[in-house]
């Protein structure tokens, strides 16, 4: 078994201030790490990289790592998805018109396209590593904190590690 990390923060920037209000407030971001100090994520920008200070400098209000057990196997294909995210990052692109249909509920599916919420639910579902109940297009990162607290996957949280 090994461990990956969920880190759930929430911004002070207009499009984090905005879902907070639409989505019931809680977090505005979700970023998937290996173990190591690197969180892999979407922002305006496309894919990203992101550290612990990175968030710190950007203004992070609060923040959850939920620390999940996975299997061997989950690791590998988490680890081989994101190394093709790494790879290819130049052909994806950040999807405002994504979050604006999770929050109307419409699984809205635009190729090479993400927000960061959906970016983490995609890999977590299509490498078996986290059963998810809804398509990863219908997951703000408040509704991923939800059902990753009530896995038994869940092996420890750490309330504002940022």
């Amino acid at each position: 078994m090994k461990e990956i990390t969920v880190l759930l923060t929430r911004y002070s920037d207009w499009m984090s201030s905005f879902v907070y209000r639409i989505a019931g407030q809680g977090y505005t971001h979700a970023s998937l790490g290996l173990g190591e100090e690197v969180y892999y994520s979407f922002n305006y920008r496309g894919f990203c990289e992101e550290t612990l200070e990175k968030h710190r400098r950007r203004g992070v209000e609060q923040s959850l790592s939920c620390v999940l057990a996975v299997s061997d196997e989950a690791y590998q294909a988490i680890q081989s998805r994101i190394e093709t995210f790494q790879q290819r990052r130049a052909e994806y692109r950040y999807t405002r018109l994504g979050v604006v249909c999770c929050l109307l509920r419409i699984p809205f599916l635009w190729r090479q396209h993400y927000f960061c919420s959906q970016f983490v639910a995609e890999v977590l579902k299509q490498s078996a590593a986290f059963p998810l109940a809804r398509h990863a297009q219908l997951y703000l990162p408040n509704q991923l904190c939800r059902e990753l607290l009530s896995s038994g996957q869940l092996v420890r949280l750490q309330r504002n590690p940022v």
